[in-house]
Parts: C-alpha cells; sequence; structure tokens
C-alpha cells in the first residue's frame, strides 16, 4: 500500500523544524515576493538555503511557493526570485518542487530553471482529469487539487490519468482553513482593506466578527459608511432591486457599517469551518493521493507541531487497517478552530460546514499553548512561556509519539532560579521545571482549562 506522504506548512526556520520532528515527511514554505502568504510565513534566500540543509540532512522533501497570481509589475520580482534559485542550484540545494498557479510564472520558470519540479498550486483551480493532462502536458510533475474535489471526484480522475498514462503526482489538503471563495479566489479583502487576497495578503475578512444592524439603527450609529457595496443583479441600479438589505460593523471598526444585501441566497460574507479529515485517512490513502497537505502557514509552532504529529500517526494507523486512537482525537481538540467538517471530500457541504453564531468559537474550550521547550538538562527543562501558567496547572508535554502529563507544582523564573506562583507570556521569559522523563529540546507543552 502506498502512503501519501503528510506534508506540513512552514511559515519559517522553526516551524519547519517543528513539522519534522513531529513526523512531517515534507514542508512547504514561501518565497518572499511571489507566494499566497507574503506577511510573517515567507523567507528570504539565507533562511531558504538553511531551510533546504536541513531537509537535506533529515532525508526529508520542501517545497517553495510562488503562487500568487502575478499583475505585470510582479513579474520584476519573479526575476529577482530566479536569480536566487539559480544561486540555490550553484549551492546543490535544489527545491523538491515550486507550487506555481499562474502561467505566466510558469513558462518562465520552465524556460529559465528546469531541473526544478513543478507543481501547480491549489489557485489553478484544478478541478479534473483533463486539466491535470493538460498541465502535467506543459511539465507539471505534481497537481495541487481545489479544495472543491471530491473523494469520488479523486478516485476517478486517478483512475483516468492511469488508463492515459498520464504520469503526474496528485495532492489534497486534508486539514485547515476554507475559504468561502472559490478555491481561495476571493475580492473580499481587496474590497474592504485593499489588501489583494491574490497577491498574498489578504486580511481574512470572512473571520472577521460582525454585528448586524437594519438601515434604521445605522443610519443613526454611523460616522461613516465605509465599503459602498454593490451586489451583482440584473439591473445597472445602485442597489439590488429585492431582498433584504442589513449593515454589519466589525468588532474592531466600530462606527463603519459595511451595506450587505441578502435574498433567498443568502449573504456573500460569512466564515466556514476547517476542514479535519484526522478520522477518515483510510478513504484519503484509498483515493490514490500522492501527498496529503495541512494548510496553515500563518499558524503557530503548536499548531505545526500538533497537526504533523496527528496526521503522522493517523495515517500509519490507517495503513494498518486501525482507527485513530482516543489520544490523537483529543489533540485534534487541541488546535483553535471554527469547528470542523470534513471539507468537499463527501460531496458539497451544507449547513455543516459554516460557522455560525453560538458554534464553538475560534478558541479551544480545552486547552491552550503553554509552552516551547527550549533547553533540556536531564529531566530539567527550562520552557519558553507562551500562555498565563500558575502554580497548580495541568501540563501535558506533546512528543511526537505520546503525552506526558505533569502538574505544575513548583516552577522557577529561569533567570534567576526564584521559585515563583505565577508566569506571564513575555519577550521570551522562560521557566524551569523537572519533569518524570527526558525529553527533547522543540517540544510543545499545553495546558488544560
Amino acid at each position: 500500500m502506498k502512503l501519501p506522504e503528510v506534508l506540513a506548512p512552514a511559515g519559517d526556520l522553526e516551524k519547519l523544524k517543528t513539522a519534522y520532528m513531529y513526523g512531517a515527511d515534507a514542508c512547504y514554505m514561501g518565497m518572499k515576493s511571489v507566494s499566497m502568504r507574503v506577511k510573517g510565513s515567507t523567507s528570504d534566500i539565507d533562511e531558504i538555503e538553511e531551510a533546504l540543509r536541513i531537509t537535506r540532512e533529515q532525508g526529508k522533501k520542501l517545497y517553495l511557493t510562488m503562487n500568487i497570481h502575478a499583475h505585470e509589475n510582479k513579474l520584476n520580482f519573479l526575476d529577482k526570485e530566479i536569480e536566487r534559485l539559480k544561486m540555490l542550484k550553484e549551492k546543490d540545494l535544489v527545491p523538491d518542487g515550486l507550487l506555481i498557479s499562474d502561467p505566466g510564472i510558469l513558462m518562465t520558470v520552465k524556460e529559465e530553471c528546469p531541473w526544478v519540479d513543478i507543481h501547480m498550486s491549489t489557485q489553478a483551480n484544478t478541478l479534473n482529469s483533463a486539466a491535470c493532462e493538460f498541465w502535467a502536458k506543459l511539465g507539471v510533475t505534481r497537481i495541487v487539487f481545489g479544495r472543491e474535489v471530491s473523494l469520488r471526484e479523486v478516485k476517478l480522475i486517478r483512475e483516468r490519468l492511469d488508463e492515459r498514462k498520464i504520469d503526474v503526482e496528485l495532492e489534497a489538503f486534508v486539514h485547515g482553513a476554507m475559504c468561502m471563495a472559490y478555491s481561495g479566489r476571493c475580492l473580499l479583502s481587496n474590497f474592504a482593506t485593499s489588501r489583494d487576497a491574490n497577491e498574498g495578503m489578504c486580511a481574512h475578512n470572512c473571520r472577521w466578527n460582525y454585528k448586524m444592524f437594519d438601515k434604521k439603527e445605522a443610519a443613526v450609529g454611523s460616522k461613516k459608511e465605509c465599503c459602498k457595496t454593490k451586489v451583482a443583479t440584473s439591473t445597472d441600479n445602485d442597489e439590488p432591486d429585492s431582498g433584504l438589505k442589513v449593515y454589519l460593523e466589525e468588532g474592531k471598526r466600530q462606527g463603519e457599517f459595511i451595506p450587505v444585501y441578502e435574498d433567498e441566497e443568502g449573504t456573500s460574507i460569512m466564515s466556514a469551518k476547517d476542514m479535519c479529515m484526522a478520522e477518515h485517512m483510510d478513504d484519503v490513502i484509498d483515493s490514490g493521493i500522492d501527498s496529503s497537505k495541512i494548510e496553515g502557514r500563518h499558524k503557530t509552532i503548536f499548531y505545526a507541531a500538533i497537526t504533523s504529529r496527528i496526521y503522522r500517526q493517523v495515517t500509519d494507523l490507517a495503513a494498518e487497517g486501525k482507527k485513530p486512537t482516543p489520544e490523537l482525537l483529543d489533540l485534534v481538540e487541541s488546535i483553535n478552530t471554527r469547528g470542523y467538517f470534513t471539507g468537499f471530500w463527501y460531496g458539497k457541504p451544507g449547513a455543516e460546514g459554516q460557522k455560525y453564531s453560538g458554534d464553538r468559537g475560534d478558541y479551544s474550550k480545552k486547552y491552550c499553548f503553554a509552552g516551547v521547550i527550549r533547553e533540556v538538562n536531564g529531566q530539567e527543562v527550562k520552557m519558553e512561556v507562551k500562555n498565563t501558567l500558575r502554580k497548580g496547572d495541568r501540563l501535558d508535554v506533546i512528543t511526537p509519539t505520546k503525552n506526558i502529563p505533569i502538574t505544575l507544582d513548583e516552577f522557577k523564573n529561569a533567570v534567576n532560579d526564584e521559585i515563583i506562583d505565577a508566569a506571564h507570556p513575555g519577550q521570551k521569559f522562560t521557566i524551569s521545571f523537572t519533569l518524570p522523563e527526558e525529553v527533547e529540546v522543540g517540544y510543545v507543552v499545553r495546558k488544560h482549562l
């Protein structure tokens, strides 16, 4: 049985190392000026060089993203990134693939860097076998499906490609945030904040918290009416000729009211739950994909660790015909989420894929990120604090294979060895304490709430 690789997000070097430590087979990392996640999740050439060295030493794989939809002025940045790729080749550090969505970037990279494998990004919206064959004939070695492709379709695409002897790998998302736009092609961020989602600067407006007002309330409270929105209709009027007009006020932009038109089809501003296929990896394996992808280059090292361990272990268990353990399912609940569903894997989702008010919130009610082990001396450790800790708190050290539960009976300020009763997150504030067994630097720790 061929198992899909576990592909984890790496927004920086620390997340890359963490994902590898917790079982990821491969990571993907952004190139600075041509990546879909430019804020806090792209790397300069020195960091990419180091990431490739680490990857080679560990026998893993690293893919670099160049997946923006490029306006003309972005081609200048592309030239610089190509020069960086050539510099890496001179050092025998060729990435295992480049994620691309723009045909022009694809053409240029194939001409200038023919030694690099090309992966067609999910942003290209590839949904069928004919499109896969089209890209394969242009030299693409892997297709990352749009999130809208179902399990049934993945199997059918795999079968048809095999029948036609089209040699191309297939990759699909198994965990992470879902866009409310088609395969992430969203203009809501451009509309509300002038940040282009398709050039890597999405403001994630669909995740914001909104209050809803009718026209009268908005008119009384508004100091300015932002975003004079117009919904596409069959008329040329400034407003739809039917349906309900309401106003949304975002939590951090009080006094600014966004007009929204709602008809029998609903409204365009909403938030999806997060995809989670941890309990269904047997189906994912059976689909025939080559890589199972975890979304989240913006997420924390805690997220990188937890998701890498979960999908490493559930994949291995599924290969043995076993279901996820209760411990692994509990780990799934450690991650901050808008609630889980299975995306489009089992067909087009309905209301179960939406996060409505009253659903579980964005933050775990059971756990939070306590810290990261930074130094180890036998069973004595120093931990960087990520959330407030107090004497008596129950913690779990999350290793790549198991959890180590402890109660924080006594701990010290790691700087001066003073015994303290509380520790608050600051600039790498660290505490020291003793564990029942030895662990490794880089392990993450969660706190029971």
